[in-house]
């Protein structure tokens, strides 16, 4: 069994991501924006030891889905009524088919919970990702370590282990850390 990592979720800075992601791309849709929050966690955990907004990534067919982001967009998954006014206020969603197109609300406040790094890893994210085709970025967020493991596991939605994202002395960092939750996976 290989000890995983776990970061505090928050809802606040993973709304104001999307947020942020949609000011960029206006009328982004609900996969680009799974995909370049998981980038941008990824690559800002990695230099920085913390991801942008603690989210849990699953493995699905697609690639890894930032779990709680997924459900706070998907709408009826049964997020808190205060999560879904607090999102509703700053994102507008238009329903196309599947898609879900993200603009910012009018009149939504600033993204004051995001850091400067959290926004440059995102901007990063969405410039190298944003315009790449679905297949692409399918194909290349399958390449993820933590994301063949999570998905060569039997069942569905199967958790990715974010250690698999480290070397050994960065796991050993990690473990030391206070903000990091400890499972065994």
């Amino acid at each position: 069994m290989t000890e995983s990592i776990r970061f505090k979720f928050d809802y606040e800075k993973c709304i104001q991501a999307i947020q942020f992601l949609a000011e960029n791309k206006p009328s982004i849709t609900q996969y680009y924006v799974g995909k370049i929050m998981f980038f941008a966690d990824k690559e800002h955990l990695q230099d920085w030891g913390r991801p942008i907004s603690g989210d849990r990534y699953v493995a699905m067919e697609h690639g890894p889905v930032p779990s709680n982001t997924y459900d706070i967009i998907k709408s009826d998954a049964g997020s808190p009524d205060e999560v879904e006014n607090l999102f509703r206020s700053r994102v507008d969603i238009k329903t196309e088919g599947n898609l879900k197109h993200l603009s910012v609300r009018k009149g939504a406040p600033s993204v004051s919970e995001l850091t400067q790094s959290d926004k440059e890893y995102l901007l990063s994210a969405l410039h190298r990702y944003g315009e790449k085709t679905f297949g692409w970025i399918k194909e290349e967020s399958h390449k993820d370590p933590a994301y063949a493991d999570a998905w060569a596991k039997s069942g569905l939605n199967n958790e990715m282990n974010l250690a698999l994202w480290f070397n050994e002395d960065q796991i050993l960092a990690f473990n030391q850390s206070s903000s990091v939750q400890r499972a065994v996976m």
